[in-house]
């Protein structure tokens, strides 16, 4: 059955939107990067923009979601079972990500934060400062199924779309180019350092923005032409 027009031009908004959404996710951090003290990320429980784009994150996740169960639709036949598998990835992609961020909201900042620094006692603080501390183990492993989900979506995208002619050819091979930008991520994480992912951090802003601005034209252009297909059936 082919994709519903609205159903692509919602895909097409949807992607859009993570234009502004990527910007922030990635370009927002740079204003608290200084912030290397325990005692100065503490007190990011009451930076209202550091909260926000917390926020930011979680509706970047729906966004997403939307976005490439849309574009999925519009695998060709023969790739439906790899395009099938990337959505399943980009579902996994989305919800670690939103438990990660989460976290980050609920018990990092609203619960563990506050608490250390209503804390009364010594025992106390360090109760609190031990959570807080144990967080980035957490974190750190919700981050490596994050990225290692959101890679497998990407390369079974590109996979299902590379060969399908036009413009869905350039996405599938824009889903083959991602895919390879995010593998330095992935090694990184699953070593524990931080020698390849340092190197590719224009790849938010300057790669991931333009290229889901780019998702959103494809699928707009799907929607436009599915909606013309059945008024041309009548005029014949």
């Amino acid at each position: 059955m082919s994709p519903g027009p609205r159903f692509l031009r919602l895909g097409a908004v949807a992607a859009a939107l993570t234009f502004p959404t990527t910007l922030a996710i990635h370009l927002l951090p740079q204003l608290w990067a200084d912030s290397l003290s325990f005692e100065a990320r503490l007190d990011l429980r009451t930076n209202a923009v550091y909260m926000a784009r917390l926020f930011v994150v979680l509706l970047h996740c729906l966004l997403v979601v939307i976005s490439m169960a849309a574009a999925r639709s519009l695998a060709p036949s023969g790739a439906a079972a790899a395009a099938g598998l990337g959505f399943l990835a980009f579902l996994g992609f989305a919800y670690t990500e939103t438990l990660r961020t989460s976290l980050a909201l609920f018990a990092l900042n609203r619960s563990w934060r506050a608490a250390y620094a209503a804390a009364a006692d010594t025992a106390a603080r360090e109760r609190a400062r031990a959570l807080i501390e144990g967080f980035s183990g957490i974190n750190d492993a919700l981050f490596f199924v994050f990225i290692a989900c959101f890679l497998l979506g990407t390369l079974c995208y590109g996979v299902a779309f590379r060969r399908a002619g036009g413009l869905t050819s350039v996405i599938g091979w824009l889903f083959l180019a991602w895919t390879a930008l995010s593998a330095p991520g992935l090694i990184d994480a699953a070593t524990g350092a931080e020698t390849l992912s340092g190197y590719f951090d224009w790849v938010g802003p300057y790669f991931q923005a333009p290229a889901r601005g780019l998702i959103a034209v494809w699928l707009w252009r799907a929607g436009s032409a599915a909606l013309r297909a059945p008024r041309a059936a009548e005029q014949r």
